[in-house]
């Protein structure tokens, strides 16, 4: 491969680094949010009621409790086939032919967000049976979510903490195994490469960093607020929620751009 722009974009350090520097963005933009000190009730479009669906405003009878776990149940299960042979493969697949959703690529992404689109369909649904009966207006699933904008961050700074690391964590694992770059790592990749290492260190890191951050999150630990002293406003805060956008983007060129390399070369 010639030193072009390519060879630099696909560089092992500029894919670790880009990924690496995505991890930072979301807990800088978390840290800064004044949201994740709202102690007011969070209130999201779809996902609140979703979540309200699931796990809470359960009315007292045993038939209406049943119903709505026989309802969301239901949703779920719809959700999922729906996602998998409807929207992946018939709209996606042969309608569309996009390749991006050849065979079972990005199947569990289609399965998730349409199990999102029955859940909140099927909220509504419920809703409407709750009204048929005139009594039940306390229990109506709306888009509050019956938890605080403190907790609802912290949940979401989890969830952004897996995704984020382990998109980070399998771009490293990809760099000390691929080929196109053989003079970068090499005492590196032969560790990883030696029996059982990779498989071991790639599970041993993930368990025990993700312990930490999930109990430096939910126990607050650390107080950003009395460490920095750098001024945040609407602004800055649209910014950097503008570079995560921009650097996850780049993940996906990076990868696909080493793909085609590699199919091409093949």
């Amino acid at each position: 491969m010639g030193k072009d722009f390519r060879y630099y974009f696909q560089h092992p350090w500029s894919r670790m680094i880009v990924a690496y520097l995505v991890i930072f963005f979301n807990f800088l933009i978390f840290a800064e949010d004044p949201v994740s000190h709202s102690q007011t009730e969070a209130n999201v479009i779809v996902v609140g009621n979703c979540f309200s669906f699931v796990t809470n405003k359960y009315p007292r009878g045993v038939g209406w409790r049943l119903l709505k776990v026989l309802l969301w149940l239901l949703a779920i299960l719809i959700g999922l086939i729906a996602g998998k042979f409807l929207f992946h493969r018939r709209l996606f697949g042969q309608l569309l032919r996009l390749k991006m959703f050849r065979e079972d690529h990005g199947s569990w992404m289609t399965m998730f967000f349409s199990t999102i689109l029955f859940l909140f369909i099927f909220s509504h649904i419920y809703n409407t049976i709750l009204l048929m009966d005139g009594t039940m207006g306390a229990y109506i699933i709306t888009d509050y979510m019956g938890i605080r904008n403190e907790s609802f961050m912290k949940l979401a700074a989890v969830g952004t903490w897996m995704g984020d690391f382990v998109t980070a964590w399998m771009v490293t694992d990809m760099m000390l195994q691929d080929k196109p770059y053989p003079d970068w790592g090499k005492s590196a990749r032969a560790f990883w490469k030696k029996g059982n290492v990779r498989i071991i260190l790639f599970w041993t890191v993930l368990f025990t960093l993700t312990s930490v951050v999930v109990l430096v999150i939910t126990t607050d630990w650390i107080s950003w607020d009395k460490l920095n002293r750098l001024p945040s406003d609407e602004v800055s805060r649209a910014f950097l929620a503008s570079f995560i956008l921009v650097f996850d983007l780049l993940i996906v060129m990076q990868v696909n751009g080493l793909t085609m390399e590699l199919s091409f070369s093949s």
